[in-house]
């Protein structure tokens, strides 16, 4: 009986360990073109998109996208494991809440107005006397109130256009890169930038629990992205000025 109970223990002790589970990530973004958006597949794409699946790919991370509004996106990342939120401006304010991969873009910002409007703006306190549109949670926005302006917030980019179209704002405070996507998509030919007031990057911006190796190993393949040219060649395939 004690050599069947030893040689029970031994088998048992011999059993492979389960291996721990592969890392499987939720990726949330909103629309943001050209940055991120959904085709007309149904499929999430744009430059950031593209830019973010090839880091996981070379990484061997599993993911899955999602489109939410942007308040929901950026809360879920801060609260939920595994979770991160694309395309992120990095901020003081946003700095200790998540854990960061990038720049992975670089994002001007405007303010468009229309042609019957102001006409220049020599620098951002020259638009002080205006009334300024923005979203609410967006990094834009945030900066703009931080500095004591008046933001009429709405709660996507597209209302601001068709706001300012209307005259219920006399600004839109938005990204370069977007402001010129949602005029070509809406036919908005009234709307033109008026001034770049700040340059920012864009991030990929995961929760906090995330390993910080998984954050080097992530930084390091788009390191190699710009190295061997990738980023630059999805830069060109969105953007053109």
């Amino acid at each position: 009986m004690y050599f069947l109970r030893r040689v029970g223990l031994l088998c048992c002790l011999a059993l492979p360990l389960h291996a721990a589970e592969p890392l499987q990530l939720r990726l949330l973004t909103e629309d943001y073109p050209p940055f991120n958006m959904q085709l007309a597949d149904g499929r999430i794409g744009g430059l950031s998109s593209d830019i973010v699946r090839e880091i996981l790919r070379r990484a061997g991370i599993g993911y899955r996208i999602e489109l939410l509004p942007w308040v929901r996106a950026y809360n879920s990342a801060v609260l939920e494991p595994n979770t991160c939120v694309y395309s992120t401006t990095r901020s003081e304010q946003r700095e200790h809440q998540l854990k960061w991969i990038g720049p992975v873009v670089e994002n001007p910002w405007v303010l468009y107005g229309r042609d019957d409007g102001p006409q220049e703006l020599s620098n951002l306190e020259a638009a002080r006397r205006y009334r300024l549109g923005g979203y609410s949670g967006d990094a834009v926005a945030q900066y703009l109130i931080s500095r004591g302006f008046e933001v009429d917030l709405a709660s996507n980019d597209v209302q601001n256009l068709r706001k300012l179209l209307a005259g219920r704002i006399d600004l839109w405070a938005t990204g370069k890169y977007l402001g010129a996507a949602l005029v070509a998509r809406e036919k908005a030919a009234r709307l033109r930038p008026l001034l770049t007031f700040n340059t920012t990057f864009l991030y990929l911006a995961c929760n906090q629990m995330m390993a910080d190796g998984t954050v080097r190993l992530l930084n390091e393949h788009l390191r190699g992205m710009h190295k061997d040219g990738t980023v630059a060649r999805i830069n060109a395939r969105y953007l053109n000025d």
